[in-house]
């Protein structure tokens, strides 16, 4: 077939999709993308600094310990939000996914004209998986690019390693640069690109008469250099890293027997497989309490199990004739395993995300299915005409369920819609409500939260719902109802930290974790609403150790305030601010302070709208003065003489301090 033809139809697809995706880029920052971008000052400037912290620490750097390594998926959010300009705003992100989905449906299709050996039905394979919505979630949610980026490594790494192995000469080591260039940019991205040495072994096996062995070698060795060294760098920053603990309720199968464990894997495998071919009820979430424990009695575990032994039955047939479908098949349960917790267990026990790639296995198999009916009818153009209306229908369902992604309220809404038990749908919208002063909604959402998660034991739950019920309890004016509930959540905390420390201590590590910092929040400023000032400097004093979060300090003065020491009150404002807290919530909290209590003195300075701290009133440099005296105290007992010595200088050039 002439290029020209492949050129309009790929062109044709590509427009297709961009109708399907059209109104994914309104998209805003939910689920993990705040954290991911917003709150990772690494991609916020591109530096020296930056690019080293990077390369050598996990990807949820000051979030969350889990060991991921994924550095060239967080070099491009720095490329968007600090090359390209685009911040905060995340029209060019979704843009970044879109081309690097279109990149990957060009590269399905090209598979397709290997496997299938007809650009008919290589294209409707590219149209089955590029348009279907299961792929929404890597598409449509900017931090789904990782499992994008890793997907584009091991289809792109397959394609050049079939190139490399019929080329010689030149043309031969220009395919294997591609390939060591594929297989980094995959396993640099995401772990599961892993998969590669495997996809490059099924295709070699299946089709073995295609090239010999001395002709595919160097595609594995090539293949090896970038992930020898991925593995290298990965060794070293998880022997730095304390071991991080994967909580039961994001993924319950930690919790089970082995038996129960591999056989709600099983379920979940059928689940996959059961979206895949009707889409219905997806979620962005499958966290406690969405998924039933699989077993022996219960028919969505037999139904799965039966499924997926047909499939391998099927496998084993097809292995000489119909070696197409015999790649597919294999292709969707090997991409699958790493992260199907059927051989080892994950951070979650299911995500639809997981299956971007692996759905390019079932798409195949679909299309090599229609193939073979559109060769037995007299008239293959009804084939022709089904896959079309289906490939459209894809289009239109995927159209429909990217507005769940605009943002968090109607995302986590989608989430309880399809799974009304999903605890941490219920404590997300309790936090969005709560926000947008909708008090009475937040504090029923709490309540359902709290309500899911009490048949648990408590060292299987998670100290968030708990924090985030007492906002909406203290919100609403219920400080006795927001006590109990921190209580209980700090109770949980004290055992998931117990278990940290456990898991660490089995690896040779002790650490020190430092829990839930909105837990402490809240506690304090629970107890400062019921009136015990003296009760919340405890856990602020905790929070302002282990955070950088700036409103720990604010309400560290709230509190000192309530207990009439104002003065300690601005104390402790301006020791965060000579500290280098920027945060505009401490110079405001400060002019409140002296506003309050400083009466109409010379602490505060207006000129016309604008309000500031009069740094020459003799009062503030008093407290200047104080202040840097404690500060510089700290740091010698804490042994940071220099820190202190230059405090000290500064104090005494800025403010006359002695």
């Amino acid at each position: 077939m002439p290029s020209k033809t492949h050129a309009w139809r790929l062109a044709a697809l590509t427009l297709l999709a961009l109708l399907a995706y059209s109104n994914s880029f309104q998209g805003g920052m939910v689920f993990d993308n705040s954290t991911a971008i917003l709150k990772d000052s690494r991609v916020h400037a591109w530096n020296d600094q930056n690019v080293h912290l990077i390369l050598n620490e996990e990807y949820w750097y000051n979030s969350t310990t889990t060991g991921l390594y994924r550095p060239l998926t967080t070099f491009s959010y720095l490329f968007n939000y600090a090359v390209m300009g685009n911040g905060p705003n995340p029209a060019g992100y979704h843009w970044f996914n879109f081309l690097l989905h279109i990149a990957n449906l060009l590269l399905v299709y090209w598979l397709g004209l290997v496997i299938l050996e007809d650009a008919t039905w290589a294209l409707a394979l590219a149209a089955l998986w590029g348009l279907h919505p299961l792929l929404t979630e890597s598409v449509a949610n900017i931090v789904g690019r990782a499992d994008l980026m890793a997907a584009f490594g091991v289809l792109a790494g397959l394609v050049c390693h079939i190139g490399a192995a019929a080329a010689q000469g030149r043309r031969k080591w220009t395919w294997l640069a591609g390939l060591a260039i594929a297989a980094g940019i995959g396993i640099f991205s995401k772990e599961a690109a892993a998969v590669l040495p495997a996809v490059m072994l099924l295709y070699d096996l299946t089709w073995p008469q295609r090239a010999s062995w001395s002709q595919r070698i160097p595609g594995y060795i090539a293949m090896a250099l970038p992930f020898a060294i991925f593995f290298e760098f990965r060794a070293d920053l998880q022997a730095r890293l304390p071991v991080g603990l994967i909580p039961y309720a994001d993924n319950p199968l930690f919790g089970y027997d082995f038996w129960t464990a591999k056989l709600t894997a099983v379920k979940i495998v059928g689940k996959f497989i059961g979206l895949f071919f009707l889409p219905l009820h997806q979620s962005a979430d499958y966290s406690y309490n969405s998924i039933a424990p699989g077993g022996w009695t219960d028919p969505a575990t037999l139904a799965s199990l039966a499924v997926c032994l047909g499939a391998v039955a099927l496998l084993v047939l097809s292995y000489r004739r119909a070696k197409p479908l015999f790649f597919f098949l294999a292709f969707f349960f090997g991409t699958l395993a790493p992260t199907s917790n059927l051989l080892l267990l994950i951070g979650s026990v299911m995500a639809e995300r997981f299956v971007y790639l692996p759905s390019v296995g079932l798409a195949g198999c679909v299309a090599w299915g229609l193939r073979e009916l559109a060769r037995r009818l007299p008239n293959p153009r009804v084939v022709w005409a089904a896959a079309g209306l289906v490939c459209l229908a894809l289009a239109g369902a995927t159209y429909a369920r990217n507005p769940v992604w605009h943002d968090d309220v109607s995302l986590w809404t989608s989430v309880a819609q399809a799974y009304p038990q999903n605890f941490k749908a219920h404590t997300t919208l309790a936090e969005q409500y709560a926000a947008a002063g909708q008090l009475d909604r937040a504090a029923a959402e709490a309540d359902r939260s709290l309500e899911i998660l009490g048949g648990l034991p408590d060292n299987h739950s998670t100290p968030r719902p708990y924090a985030t019920a007492a906002l909406c309890y203290r919100l609403k004016g219920d400080y006795p109802k927001a006590l109990a509930a921190l209580q209980h959540g700090r109770k949980v905390e004290a055992l998931e930290i117990e278990q940290i420390q456990q898991v660490n201590l089995e690896h040779g590590k002790r650490v020190k974790a430092a829990g839930w910092m909105p837990l402490y929040l809240e506690l304090g400023r629970t107890y400062i609403a019921l009136k015990q000032p003296e009760k919340a400097m405890e856990p602020l004093a905790y929070g302002r150790s282990h955070s950088g979060d700036p409103e720990f300090v604010v309400e560290t003065a709230r509190a000192w305030q309530a207990e009439g020491n104002w003065e300690r009150a601005a104390m402790v404002l301006i020791e965060a601010i000579e500290d280098g807290n920027s945060s505009p919530l401490l110079p405001a909290a400060l002019v409140n302070v002296y506003r309050q209590s400083a009466g109409s003195g010379c602490a505060v300075r207006q000129t016309g709208t604008s309000v500031a701290i009069d740094m020459t009133c003799p009062l503030v440099h008093g407290h200047l003065c104080a202040a840097s005296q404690e500060l510089t105290a700290a740091y010698r007992q804490a042994g940071q003489g220099q820190r202190a010595a230059a405090l000290a200088l500064a104090a005494a050039q800025n403010f006359g301090c002695q």
